[in-house]
């Protein structure tokens, strides 16, 4: 059959596949497609879907047929004013577009405003929109834009922009999803950290909520500090430079659905991290607590800039998420200095879900000295974790010395009372250990009656270990119940 007897469906499906994805060459795969025969240029032009992404970039005479020939359908809006995107004439392009404001769907205005913008859009009503995208990357501030008669909108995505943020300025009430990000440049001292309070005394339907560079917000006085209930909340992202946002809005904030917590201290950590923890302490008791699950999980990682700190509180079987918090912080101090602090918040927080939680613990890094470090502290604040997961993706030879294996004491028993199940990447510092202890335990399984506490362990094998290692771990797999080995990819040292 030849392609241009396809069915009418098959055909557009194709079309589809083809434009849809592609929102920025829209116009010329159109275009293009439309010039193979008549019957395809009917076809495209009666089909309103293909039409409903409008973009600045492409010549107004598009705009204006795409805009025909889509219909009614909820419009994708993209204005992009950056010099490298070129419209000839912006006064037409608007001219074009603010007639079909009320079929908005979804909008993105990024680049450097100025008068750019024509104030008609501020009083003209888009009932239909519910996602707004503003993003200037530099010192911005749209005078007039707000207050935009937006009551659907459920997405506030602002980045970098000068927008006044007050509860009789802000475009809806309705909103699930707001995010606030000005990182790149402070852009207006007069937005003030209790305009963001407020506002948010408004939102009860924010399902996720995003701020951060707002180290310029200043002070807040004693009586914006009235609890804000939000009790809709499953996601929290919060960070700054200089002031500690994340501890007035922790202090301040009542969310019992909240799944997620990350916090972005950015710099300063070290002057800042007792604030924090204690406020997530606090936080602690104002989230719901009849749905605190029995298990958890800790996951510690090392990176060459960065060290952090994961605690992802989930239900076993059947449950949604629990709560997941984050510490991202700079390398410096070391991540023992963080650990040092974060313990006695960790251990308290721990507690407080009972002698029958269970932890996993994970812990990444590149160093074995870290490794080690990690896991004593780990094992004085989490002596009841279930899970232990040691991964060493690639030991740097000059990292690797002899350290002391932390993880079982003389007896071979694990330092970690409860554990029931051990996962470790196999490295050459860890052989001596590895064998020793797994000896042990094969020998006290044989001679006493108790025998040890149950312990399943997956030991993962680089590829270019020792074939006399291989031949003997193979031969303690044999000879112990529990043991497994893997083999990996992974090669030794990662050279």
């Amino acid at each position: 059959m030849s392609i241009k007897l396809l069915p009418e469906e098959i055909f557009i499906e194709i079309v589809e596949i083809l434009v849809l994805p592609h929102n920025d060459q829209r116009a010329p795969r159109l275009n293009t497609l439309r010039l193979v025969c008549r019957r395809w240029d009917e076809l495209i032009q009666q089909t309103p879907l293909l039409w409903t992404y409008i973009w600045n970039g492409t010549n107004n005479s598009y705009v204006e047929r795409a805009l025909l020939c889509s219909g009614n359908l909820g419009l994708k809006v993209r204005v992009s004013l950056w010099a490298k995107v070129k419209n000839q004439n912006k006064k037409q392009f608007w001219s074009a577009l603010l007639p079909h404001v009320d079929r908005w769907e979804r909008a993105e205005l990024s680049g450097s405003f100025g008068g750019s913008i024509p104030g008609a859009l501020a009083t003209t009503a888009a009932p239909r929109l519910r996602s707004l995208a503003l993003d200037s990357r530099g010192s911005q501030f749209i005078d007039g834009l707000f207050p935009w008669p937006l009551p659907n909108l459920e997405s506030l995505r602002i980045q970098d922009f000068g927008v006044p943020l007050s509860p009789q300025h802000f475009p809806s009430a309705r909103l699930k999803h707001l995010y606030i990000d000005f990182n790149r440049q402070i852009v207006s001292p007069t937005l003030m950290l209790v305009q963001i309070f407020d506002t948010l005394r408004e939102c009860q339907e924010l399902i996720s909520l995003h701020l951060t560079g707002m180290g310029f917000l200043g002070h807040i006085p004693k009586e914006k500090l009235a609890p804000i209930n939000l009790p809709n909340l499953e996601v929290i992202s919060v960070g700054s430079f200089m002031a500690p946002i994340e501890c007035k809005l922790l202090e301040t904030i009542y969310i019992p659905k909240c799944r997620m917590i990350v916090i972005r201290p950015w710099y300063h950590w070290s002057s800042t991290v007792d604030q924090v923890l204690k406020a997530l302490e606090n936080l602690a008791s104002r989230i719901g607590t009849a749905k605190i699950p029995n298990r958890a999980l800790l996951e510690a990682r090392e990176s060459q800039y960065e060290t952090h700190l994961e605690c992802d509180l989930e239900a076993v079987e059947g449950g949604d998420s629990f709560m997941y918090l984050k510490l991202e912080v700079d390398a410096e101090p070391p991540y023992h200095g963080l650990l040092e602090e974060a313990g006695p918040f960790f251990h308290h927080w721990a507690s407080s879900f009972g002698p029958n939680t269970g932890w996993d613990v994970q812990v990444t890094s590149r160093a074995l000295g870290s490794t080690t470090g990690m896991l004593s502290e780990f094992a004085v604040h989490f002596p009841m974790a279930l899970t232990l997961t040691i991964t060493l993706p690639a030991i740097i030879p000059f990292y690797v010395g002899d350290p002391p294996l932390t993880l079982f004491d003389s007896t071979g028993e694990p330092k970690f009372p409860c554990l029931e199940q051990l996962e470790i990447w196999y490295c050459k510092a860890f052989a001596q250990g590895i064998f020793q202890t797994i000896t042990k335990r094969m020998i006290r399984e044989d001679t006493q009656s108790d025998g040890v506490n149950p312990l399943s362990m997956c030991i993962k094998l680089p590829r270019d270990m020792d074939e006399s290692e291989r031949v003997e771990l193979t031969w303690l797999e044999d000879h112990l119940a529990g043991l497994t080995l893997e083999g990996t990819d992974t090669i030794l040292y990662g050279l």
